[in-house]
């Protein structure tokens, strides 16, 4: 029985090494995704590159396997096993072993470069595709897609203090993840030279299918022996994106077949259209005189000023202040006993709309304050944006709005 129990704890040990191995490998994956990148021939470049990897990532794993063995190096929570070694090899607090240490870091911050390199720029092929939302195929002033930079750093950060920065516990996440790509990406390739069959094509699939198998192996070792450090969470998050990405990819199909226009209904008219202009307003002021030239200058339109009353004595001094003016506009007030301005706006804009003829139209101008500063729009009410918002889901009215600058 103990001979069982001591075979079977060999291969579990066995396993988890062999995960962690699987895992310090990730990364290599960088120079197949940079081939375009490397000077022509970039294919033979890029497998200069790759096999000089391989040998370097052989030469420091034996390396180190060595002189953790020859120092009696044993993982410890506050130091790492690298440390340990510089410590034995160059002494304590000494020039090499610092040397070591940021060498270490840059490396680190260097491998770091990678996500923040291919991810935004995955996302952008998934935003043209459609299962994604668009504003990551936008490219920032330095052209890179900076919406993805943004996002990643958020969500990295966010890991980080999660798991209180335990490399023990990110690890798994990240390999389960990497491993799961490598094997779609590999079923992905094998399934392509099993439909083409182009020249040659046995050995491509052997190999690609060869290797669809080994990291599919791989990404099931690992998540089974780091299930309970931390790889459930990958195993929960990619079925709720894939789910998200498919909702995202059919609404981006309903707005497409919203907006296409057959060829024999395009029907464009082009003689006036006669209409309503409702133009809110709470007080007469600078603001209010600019949207209203404005609201003239649209012709074949009956202009209408509708104010919310909140307070009767301000009400009487804006009726007075039109009167004097004889503007020969109508003036609508409703009553807000509760100060609900743009429900009641709103509320007779929905009025007007259902009494419009076959070929009118309604136009709501609003007068909308706009600070210098952009920190000084926040000590402003901002009720424009927000009946703004409201009346976008109303398909027969439209809405313009008339910015005054503030001077400061």
């Amino acid at each position: 029985v103990n001979m069982q129990a001591t075979g079977d704890l060999g291969v579990l040990l066995l396993l988890k090494a062999f995960a962690s191995g699987c895992t310090a490998l990730t990364g290599v994956e960088a120079v197949s995704d940079g081939v375009c990148n490397f000077k022509e021939p970039s294919q033979k470049n890029a497998k200069r590159v790759l096999g000089l990897l391989a040998m370097l990532v052989f030469v420091i794993f034996v390396g180190v396997s060595y002189l953790a063995t020859m120092y009696h190096v044993v993982p410890q929570a506050n130091v790492t096993v690298i440390a340990q070694i510089a410590t034995q090899v160059f002494g304590q607090n000494s020039l090499m072993f610092y040397i070591v240490q940021i060498t270490t870091t840059i490396i680190l911050i260097m491998a770091a470069n990678t996500a923040f390199a291919d991810l935004p720029l995955l996302l952008s092929i998934l935003a043209r595709d459609g299962y994604v939302p668009r504003q990551f195929l936008n490219r920032g002033s330095r052209l890179s897609f900076s919406n993805g930079i943004i996002m990643l750093s958020i969500l990295s950060g966010f890991l980080v203090i999660i798991f209180k920065g335990s490399t023990h516990h990110l690890m798994p996440l990240y390999a389960v993840g990497v491993f799961l790509s490598f094997t779609l990406s590999q079923a992905g390739m094998f399934t392509r030279w099993l439909r083409l069959k182009p020249n040659k094509w046995h050995y491509r699939a052997f190999v690609n299918g060869l290797g669809m198998v080994i990291t599919a192996l791989t990404c099931i070792v690992i998540a089974v022996s780091k299930f309970a450090h931390g790889s459930w969470v990958v195993l929960v998050c990619i079925p709720v994106l894939v789910f998200l990405m498919l909702k995202v990819k059919r609404h981006y199909n309903v707005v497409i077949n919203d907006l296409i226009v057959p060829e024999e209904d395009i029907k464009i008219n082009l003689e006036p259209r006669s209409g309503r202009i409702i133009l809110p307003v709470d007080s007469l002021n600078r603001s209010f005189v600019k949207a209203l030239n404005y609201a003239y200058s649209l012709q074949n339109r009956n202009i209408e000023i509708f104010h919310v009353d909140t307070n009767r004595n301000a009400t009487v001094a804006l009726q007075t202040e039109l009167e004097r003016l004889d503007l020969g506009i109508d003036l609508v007030v409703r009553e807000a006993p509760y100060r609900n301005i743009n429900e009641e706006i709103v509320k007779y804009i929905v009025e007007c709309e259902s009494n419009l003829g076959t070929k009118e139209s309604l136009t709501v101008v609003i007068p909308q304050f706009v600070a210098e500063r952009k920190w000084q729009n926040l000590l402003h009410n901002q009720t424009s944006l927000a009946l703004k918002l409201m009346l976008m889901k109303h398909r027969n009215v439209a809405v313009i709005s008339v910015p005054y600058i503030l001077k400061n």
